[in-house]
């Protein structure tokens, strides 16, 4: 998977994929989610950053925040986004500053951080928004 090998090569060790999506979870997801984000959950359900520090967990590394969110965060966060915005897209992870970065329709992505303001154009799909993040 392109978009998977990207984030791998970007992140390094300092990323660890998840397990895929259940049968019962693809079948949900497939109703609800677009396709290029779809294939990154079919290969691993949210996509974690790590971090290592010697006096934290005895070394080893930790989780610190979420690259690409599960599906079941993909669903509350895009819920609490269309609740907040009332625009539409799939919320697929966040800045670390209460931020969301949204998939939109047309395959865009744009970041939204602060209320009553429109989103950022931030890239043209998911494979330029982590060649760029």
């Amino acid at each position: 998977m392109n978009i998977i090998n990207l984030i791998q090569q970007k992140y390094g060790d300092t990323c660890q994929l998840c397990s895929p999506l259940d049968e019962k979870q693809f079948d949900e997801a497939q109703k609800v989610i677009p396709n290029e984000l779809l294939s990154i959950l079919q290969f691993s359900d949210g996509i974690e950053e790590l971090m290592t520090h010697p006096d934290a967990n005895d070394g080893k590394p930790f989780v610190i925040g979420s690259i690409v969110y599960s599906f079941d965060e993909i669903k509350s966060e895009t819920k609490s986004f269309f609740d907040l915005y009332g625009d539409e897209g799939t919320v697929f992870a966040g800045n670390g500053a209460g931020g969301y970065f949204v998939l939109k329709p047309d395959g865009t992505i744009y970041l939204y951080e602060y209320l009553d303001e429109d989103g950022e154009y931030y890239a043209a799909s998911l494979s330029d928004y982590f060649a760029k993040f």
